[in-house]
């Protein structure tokens, strides 16, 4: 059985990305991966503050790895910052990061190419699976997710904080992939079969970022 680290966003994607390598018998999780603005403490992109994260990792007990980026960091700060954390890993035995993308090539291939340079490999499980097949299959397992984060140019900002669930999907512009996979929203998820216990979350403030193109809800724990 081969040891694997999700990368972990706390989303819909990489919970089901979890979710199916717990069923497997080829690899055993042994982490989870994320990357923390060291200005915000957030998930970058997502806006998903660390304590959330921390409470997913403790309720899916699995270890949290950390890797604190400066705010605004080029390309270069992310590829070196990321790389002496996938030496870490290699050096305790872990060449396989399981990583939730479904049909975009050029990220694949970015994170294949970056992943070589450390003599490490990506691990893709729901890769050609098919966004909405997916979405469906999600939402029938019981996962709970929230969607914490949409881009104004295609969704209207109303949807921050709606459920992540059948009416949210039924009521999708068709140009809006089902599950967001081009950056059209993000989402949290609180609560299902792998967790052992729900993560209990409120909504406060509604937020945004990226010359105001981007909303969010800031979720609280409690």
């Amino acid at each position: 059985m081969q040891d694997i680290i999700v990368s972990w966003s706390g989303g819909k994607d990489s919970a089901f990305a979890l979710h199916t390598f717990l069923q497997s018998k080829d690899f055993r999780v042994i982490g989870l991966l994320s990357t923390i603005s060291e200005s915000t403490e957030r998930l970058p992109v997502h806006e998903v503050s660390r304590e959330l994260l921390h409470a997913q990792a403790s309720s899916l007990k699995l270890p949290l790895y950390e890797v604190s980026m400066p705010n605004n960091a080029s390309n270069l700060q992310y590829e070196t910052i990321l790389g002496t954390q996938f030496k870490k890993l290699s050096q305790e035995g872990v060449n396989s990061i399981a990583y939730a993308d479904i049909y975009l090539e050029d990220i694949r291939t970015y994170r294949e190419q970056l992943l070589q340079k450390y003599k490490m490999t990506g691990v893709y499980p729901l890769w050609g699976k098919g966004t909405s097949k997916i979405a469906k299959q999600f939402i029938q397992e019981g996962y709970k997710a929230v969607v914490t984060t949409v881009d104004r140019d295609v969704l209207p900002q109303s949807l921050v904080g709606a459920m992540f669930n059948d009416s949210f999907l039924h009521d999708l512009p068709v140009e809006v992939d089902p599950c967001g996979e081009r950056g059209e929203f993000h989402t949290f998820v609180y609560d299902g079969p792998i967790f052992e216990t729900p993560i209990s979350i409120r909504k406060g403030r509604v937020f945004s970022s990226h010359t105001k193109r981007f909303a969010h809800v800031d979720l609280v724990l409690g």
